[in-house]
């Protein structure tokens, strides 16, 4: 009896060591009775939630910070330091672009620096944003004037003053331009024939963009670095569909860019897809083929957009692939004229060129079609 009841007090001083070890090494033991607490996962509708009040404070902090920059443009633009206004105000409009005042007092500062054509670039960038500015239109044809461009100054004065009758200096520039051009189409009693300008330009609108065209919308700051990471210029995989555990470390892109949509989780998802014309689907196409991060009321949730974009792409990628035919050709050109001058070509691709192959065709296409769709990790192990 006595031996049974020290083997209880033995195995007890046992335990009790082995707790003891356990709470010195780990800290408190839990006992059992204690409950775990488990984080559940957020939904999407959280994370977009969350995402959006980011975003808001990141464009609170940045209006903050163009107001400040234009403020201070403001002051020296009026102490004539117009160099400087004109740096604080293109930081204005780097922060900021979607403002329609920023770029009219880039444009004037433009102006008084005599920097014309980059004047009526930003007056036109400002109307992108605003059709109906009479300010902007009258810089741009005050602009144009300067760079002797008459009848496409005039446009722009014509259209302010038909909807903004008081605009007394765009009736006293159109008076001055239309003094302009008929004295340019005579010389003493004889009269000129059309100018040469005048019959290179006839078919473009210079009326771009006109009083009722619908103003551009350009997407709100991101609310995270991922929109300015491109990385090696190919997109991630793993960001735009189940996250990049790289974050900023990972050597691929989490930018948007052309092929691409912007969603409110901030991956980007594919512009293909939108069109119902991507050939490689969900599992193979490096961007998302998700819509229910998007916004309900973009060019996607619109046949009639679908259509303009799908027209766009089209041309586009008919330009492109007659850009690289050309080259093409040029490329068998330039080898042919080395092979009659007994200097051929010292590179591999000289062989390939002649068979039709480009150094941007097949190979090309294989390296690209290799990093674009790759299913292999883009960001190693961890992701």
């Amino acid at each position: 009896m006595a031996d049974a009841t020290q083997n209880l007090q033995v195995a007890a001083q046992i335990q009790d060591s082995i707790l003891n070890a356990t709470s010195a090494e780990g800290g408190e033991t839990t006992s059992d009775s204690e409950n775990v607490v488990m984080t559940q996962a957020k939904s999407k509708q959280e994370l977009i939630a969350e995402r959006a009040a980011k975003r808001a404070e990141k464009k609170t902090a940045n209006r903050q910070q163009a107001e400040g920059h234009r403020r201070a443009g403001d002051i020296l633009y009026e102490s004539k330091n117009y160099k400087a206004a004109l740096a604080q105000y293109i930081e204005s409009v780097n922060i900021w672009p979607s403002d329609v005042s920023y770029h009219i007092n880039l444009a004037a500062v433009y102006r008084k620096l005599e920097w014309y054509e980059e004047a009526a670039h930003s007056a036109t960038r400002a109307l992108t944003l605003d059709p109906r500015s009479s300010e902007a239109r009258y810089l741009r044809g005050v602009a144009r004037l300067e760079q002797r461009l008459l009848k496409p100054a005039r446009t722009d004065f014509e259209n302010v003053l038909a909807h903004d009758p008081s605009h007394l200096r765009a009736r006293a520039a159109l008076t001055e331009v239309n003094q302009f051009i008929a004295a340019s189409g005579q010389l003493g009693s004889h009269e000129l024939g059309t100018s040469p300008v005048d019959e290179a330009t006839k078919d473009l609108d210079f009326a771009f963009p006109h009083y009722d065209d619908e103003a551009l919308e350009i997407a709100s700051v991101s609310d995270s670095s991922d929109c300015n990471h491109v990385g090696n210029g190919v997109p991630c995989r793993f960001y735009n569909h189940d996250g990049c555990a790289r974050g900023a470390a990972c050597v691929y892109s989490h930018a948007p860019d052309e092929k691409s949509v912007r969603d409110d989780l901030g991956r980007n998802v594919c512009i293909y897809f939108l069109l119902d014309n991507c050939k490689f689907g969900a599992a193979k196409c490096v961007y998302s083929h998700s819509r229910a991060a998007l916004k309900e009321h973009g060019w996607w949730s619109d046949p009639e957009k679908i259509a303009k974009v799908k027209a766009v792409l089209e041309v586009a990628e008919k330009q492109a692939r007659e850009q690289r035919h050309l080259e093409q050709e040029r490329w068998k050109v330039y080898l042919k004229s080395l092979k009659a001058a007994g200097k051929p070509p010292k590179s591999a691709w000289g062989e390939r060129e002649e068979r039709g192959e480009s150094a941007g065709g097949q190979a090309g296409s294989r390296a690209y079609q290799g990093a674009r769709f790759d299913r292999r990790p883009c960001c190693g192990s961890s992701c």
